[in-house]
């Protein structure tokens, strides 16, 4: 008799748990986060109480638990479930089970965003080696492991990686599908990464046919068109797109506070870049606002802050204000690495201030490093190396 009323327990306790879950999905595909999380999170503790913190159902509650809290901004905690989760998971679900996937998936995501790019690609190895055939998670995982690579500053491999994978997600959402679209976004980046801005600015236009309408991938788009635009002297046009894009920001759905930083770095690189160094000094002081005033800053865009903001300085003649500044840039920068192409921004932007203050020697040996690091990881022909060998060159013999 026992028995039979554990069982019934039990049953109960799965059946109001997975209808805690449902809605909470429901809540979740209309982003209403808060009362998503509400549901999830009593899912959890019906889950726990009657089947057992460990078993699969409050497994499978929590996974979804942790991205409601991670969209609404709770970073530790969801930081801490998943931790747990991917331990959890494989021991529990097995190593091919989608929540195991959709867990490390979710954590490596987060270290990413955190500049942990290394962590990332571990847990991602992971999910591919166990779910080498093409479906959902398989693809996430993917897309998530091209954008570590490009932090950790292997920005070809990124972008051979990006053409397979593009492939792959066409033949299953087709070629206009946003998820096709997106690995298209994110190739675009590393496009620029490696100094190829003709073609990024040909990608871009391209995507831009056949998605103008406002969203994060939109924005995204516009603001690797921005960088393209910039890196080719086109600096009017530069800002025109950068200005339009933060206009049309509004009515996207979920503006991305990360994308609204990088376009406003994008108008600042601009205007700088026109010469206009007092406007391009006011947009970077406008994104660095943004970024202190973000309750989850993005790591990756601390540092170009502060170089931007070190550039405009220069190109005004504050030349001591960019030194602190570029400094700070260097600093920021470090969980980056050393080879990642926004330390070594912020290193070559310091060598220019050093220049300017008529430092020559330090100038000579900062920039001499700087150089062989732009050209041993990105290659000779890189527009960033030959910019760095033309600053050295133009200093005084030694």
């Amino acid at each position: 008799m026992l028995g039979v009323l554990r069982n019934r327990g039990k049953k109960r306790a799965h059946d109001v748990s997975q209808r805690l879950y449902d809605e909470g999905h429901q809540f979740a595909e209309q982003e209403r986060w808060a009362e998503a999380e509400r549901c999830f999170r009593e899912a959890v503790q019906v889950a726990d109480r009657g089947l057992g913190a460990e078993s699969g159902s409050a497994l499978i509650c929590r996974t979804a638990w942790a991205s409601a809290l991670r969209r609404l901004g709770r970073v530790d905690e969801a930081l801490s479930e998943l931790r747990e989760l991917t331990v959890q998971c494989p021991a529990v679900l097995g190593e091919t089970h989608e929540n195991t996937a959709e867990a490390r998936i979710q954590l490596a995501n987060m270290l990413i965003g955190r500049g942990r790019p290394a962590e990332a690609d571990a847990l991602l190895a992971l999910v591919l080696r166990h779910r080498p055939a093409p479906d959902e998670y398989g693809l996430e995982a993917w897309e998530a492991r091209l954008r570590a690579l490009a932090i950790l500053g292997r920005h070809r491999e990124a972008v051979d990686g990006s053409w397979a994978l593009q492939e792959q997600t066409a033949r299953i959402y087709g070629a206009t599908a946003l998820g096709t679209l997106k690995v298209v976004s994110e190739r675009v980046q590393n496009l620029i990464c490696i100094g190829e801005y003709e073609q990024a600015e040909c990608e871009c236009r391209a995507l831009l046919e056949v998605h103008d309408t406002p969203s994060l991938l939109w924005l995204s788009v516009m603001n690797a068109l921005v960088l393209a635009l910039t890196h080719l002297g086109r600096h009017d046009e530069a800002e025109a797109a950068a200005r339009r894009a933060l206009l049309r920001e509004q009515d996207v759905a979920q503006p991305s506070n990360d994308l609204r930083i990088a376009l406003t770095l994008g108008l600042s690189r601009a205007l700088s870049g026109a010469g206009r160094h007092e406007e391009g000094l006011q947009a970077a002081a406008r994104a660095e606002e943004d970024h202190r005033n973000d309750p989850t800053p993005r790591l990756t865009l601390a540092a170009p802050v502060a170089t931007v903001t070190a550039q405009a300085l220069l190109g005004l003649g504050r030349n001591d204000e960019a030194e602190t500044r570029s400094r700070k840039a260097i600093d920021l920068a470090q969980p980056l690495g050393p080879t990642h192409h926004s330390t070594l921004e912020a290193a070559t932007t310091l060598g220019r201030v050093l220049a300017a203050q008529h430092r020559h020697t330090e100038a000579r040996d900062h920039l001499t490093r700087c150089t062989a690091a732009w050209r041993e990881h990105f290659g000779p022909d890189h527009p960033r190396t030959r910019a760095a060998e033309t600053v050295l060159a133009a200093l005084p013999p030694a």
